[in-house]
Formats: C-alpha cells, sequence, structure tokens
C-alpha cells in the first residue's frame, strides 16, 4: 500500500448537476462583473501604453540615416576620383577631414585595445 499523496475528491452526479443548474440559473452578482470589466479595461490600457511605448522605442530618426546614406554616397564619389576632390570647397574639405580624423582615431582605439588583449 502506497497511499502517501494527496486524496483524489471525486464529485458525485448529483452534485455535477445541481452546479450545471446554478451556473445556468444562479444568481449572479453585479460587482464581480463590474470588476471584471475593470480589470479588463485596465488590461487593454495596459497593453496599449506598452504597444505605444515599443513604437516609439523603435523610431529612428529619418534625418540620421539620411545623413549616413548620404555621406556613404558621397565617399563612394570621392574614392579615387582627383577631379571630384579638387571640386569640392574649403568647408566640405574640413568636414571630411574631420571625419577622417575621428576614424583614425577609433582605429587607433581598437589597435590599442587589440594589442593590450594580445
Amino acid at each position: 500500500m502506497n497511499n502517501n499523496g494527496m486524496i483524489e475528491y471525486k464529485e458525485s452526479i448529483i452534485s455535477k448537476i445541481k452546479n450545471f443548474f446554478k451556473k445556468i440559473f444562479g444568481k449572479k452578482d453585479v460587482n464581480d462583473y463590474y470588476m471584471q470589466n475593470e480589470s479588463i479595461k485596465e488590461l487593454k490600457q495596459e497593453k496599449n501604453n506598452f504597444q505605444n511605448k515599443f513604437i516609439d522605442n523603435i523610431k529612428v530618426e529619418q534625418n540620421v540615416t539620411n545623413d549616413i546614406f548620404k555621406r556613404n554616397k558621397f565617399l563612394k564619389e570621392i574614392d579615387g576620383n582627383k577631379d571630384a576632390l579638387n571640386m569640392l570647397s574649403i568647408d566640405r574639405l574640413r568636414k571630411l577631414e574631420k571625419y577622417y580624423d575621428s576614424v583614425i582615431a577609433e582605429n587607433e582605439k581598437k589597435i590599442k585595445k587589440l594589442k593590450a588583449s594580445a
């Protein structure tokens, strides 16, 4: 005999029929219905708030991405084209110089990290 577990309660046929009719014809409490509706409204509102926050977090500024694409296109046009470089204004040349200085600085940092880890 191995009776270490919980005793399983089996509902009788009479109590099953009684519960069935209570569910169908029983008096429903108005407060329970109100509480359920309020909790459902709160859940819907929380879901909408979460979706709005998610959408706001995903948004990327279009100007930033456009600038990156324009810069990459510009760099491809200049690459190996001496005539295009000669036609650039001084302001554009200074911006180009700043960009390449920042690229060089980033690469030097990466090299230092790699040398330190090796």
